[in-house]
């Protein structure tokens, strides 16, 4: 049951105009999207970081705002993780299907290290 905690989340987030409702009902479609496609199921205790950071990433990419680089090293961290193939194309996915906007490579990389999280439970 996803829901609860999370949706409480992300309606703080929009009440509080820190995210805009077209951006919490993306996250809600992703969120629907991975659970009834591929089994993940996001509640409170798994998913309450990823969720808010990609709320936070794609208020961000919406004003033209940036983040901090990932280091080389963490980027060929993560790309030996077994799963990384497969986070990797389930990340891309979302971006086209359910956020249609693409990703700068930092925040790509952070929402494939938690499907990697996700993908091993």
């Amino acid at each position: 049951m996803i829901m609860e905690d999370l949706m409480y989340r992300l309606s703080l987030l929009t009440e509080n105009k820190v995210i805009a409702e077209t951006t919490k009902e993306k996250i809600v479609t992703m969120i629907s999207h991975l659970d009834s496609k591929y089994g993940i199921s996001l509640n409170e205790e798994n998913g309450s970081r990823f969720v808010t950071h990609l709320a936070m990433a794609l208020t961000r990419i919406e004003k033209g705002e940036g983040i901090t680089e990932v280091s080389d090293t963490m980027i060929k961290e993560i790309e030996r993780e077994k799963n990384f193939d497969a986070a990797k194309a389930l990340a891309e996915e979302l971006e086209r299907d359910i956020f249609k906007t693409e990703f700068p490579m930092q925040e790509r990389y952070f929402i494939i290290t938690n499907l990697l999280i996700l993908m091993d439970e």
